[in-house]
């Protein structure tokens, strides 16, 4: 396949959009906002949606890319690390600050140093860690979205590991039986992780299973062999986008009428038609991500920026109306920019020969 018409495509669009699913649901939904009829079927359709599941995909279909691209190590780390550090230490910094202005701060007795070790779990491999003193903040983690943080590091590692292990440089017969064997495995690990006894909920080993790659790594897999077998995917799924959309609508529909699993936790079924949406909207509509981002990419920022936002909202009282939350996701959109204006697009362009490089001067 053409290098252009693989990388003329919608990723950045899509992002965005996830992002702003995630944010939309978590904004209405912390800030106990019950907005009008017509917002509330919104909230309902984007539900069928679900961010999360969409980022691991699109991860796995571009992060193979990236690594068969250029596996080199030293660079495959550094560019991961450019894409997803700075703006993340900044968003820690500021998260902070907010913590701070609120006045929360003044309320715990912890030492300089409790604050210092928070900074540095969210700031490296831990960011699922959430010390008793901020549970009376917000909604009692500092910024509940860097989960997946946590998650995608693991997959990161994991990428140069099974490449090796099964030999899964190049597209044959051979390698795409590996790919859905490994695959399998892990749909069956996302389903004992999904139908655990409640019981478990509250233990440590379960949390720690959830910010591990085990429930989540079938998404980012499939998203590889779909990157593997691209051509075959683009020829089905390319200019399909409404087609695809009805067909993944339908099943929504059915499967939030039937208890099927939406959300972080879909039905590995429905996922499947998801990320053929996903890939299909990502090749459908020529150019529209450029047309409307102009090569801007603010998808990382909105989804980090929102929860110190809604945090800092909720403690300080401002809860229960539509303004304040929609006040929040301005805010965090406006964050979201700053970030990829000030430090974003600066840091990818230090990235060693990149899948998409990002230009210096914008058209």
């Amino acid at each position: 396949m053409d290098k252009k018409i693989y990388r003329f495509n919608n990723f950045d669009l899509l992002r965005l959009l996830a992002a702003l699913q995630v944010a939309h649901y978590h904004v209405l939904e912390i800030l106990q906002v019950h907005p009008p009829e017509f917002l509330r079927s919104i909230l309902r359709a984007s539900f069928l949606f679900p961010g999360v599941p969409v980022f691991f995909f699109i991860s796995g279909f571009l992060i193979s890319k990236s690594y068969e691209s250029n596996h080199r190590l030293g660079e495959y780390s550094q560019n991961r690390i450019l894409r997803l550090y700075p703006a993340l230490i900044v968003c820690v910094g500021l998260s902070f600050v907010f913590v701070f202005v609120s006045g929360y701060a003044a309320t715990v007795d912890v030492s300089p140093g409790d604050w210092v070790l928070l900074y540095l779990a969210k700031t490296t491999i831990f960011q699922f860690y959430n010390p008793d003193f901020m549970r009376a903040y917000g909604d009692g983690v500092i910024n509940g979205s860097l989960w997946t943080i946590t998650v995608e590091l693991q997959f990161y590692v994991l990428v140069p590991i099974i490449y090796a292990v099964l030999k899964l440089q190049g597209t044959s017969a051979q390698v795409n039986i590996r790919l859905l064997c490994l695959i399998a495995v892990f749909i069956v690990a996302n389903r004992l992780f999904t139908y655990s006894p409640h019981e478990y909920y509250q233990e440590v080993w379960f949390k720690l299973v959830r910010v591990s790659f085990l429930p989540w790594f079938y998404m980012f897999l499939i998203g590889m062999f779909v990157q593997k077998n691209f051509d075959f995917f683009y020829r089905l799924l390319a200019g399909r986008f409404l087609y695809i959309l009805v067909l993944y609508v339908v099943a929504a529909y059915y499967a939030l009428n039937n208890n099927i699993a939406l959300g972080n936790n879909i039905n590995p079924v429905l996922y499947l038609l998801l990320a053929a949406l996903a890939f299909s909207f990502a090749y459908s509509f020529v150019g529209l991500s450029r047309k409307l981002l102009r090569g801007n990419d603010i998808s990382y920022g909105a989804y980090i920026y929102h929860m110190p936002v809604v945090n800092f909202m909720l403690y300080s009282g401002y809860t229960g109306e539509v303004k304040y939350a929609y006040a929040a996701l301005g805010i965090a959109l406006l964050l979201s920019l700053a970030s990829w204006m000030l430090v974003e697009k600066n840091s990818l362009k230090l990235k060693r020969h990149p899948l998409n490089p990002v230009n210096r001067k914008m058209d």
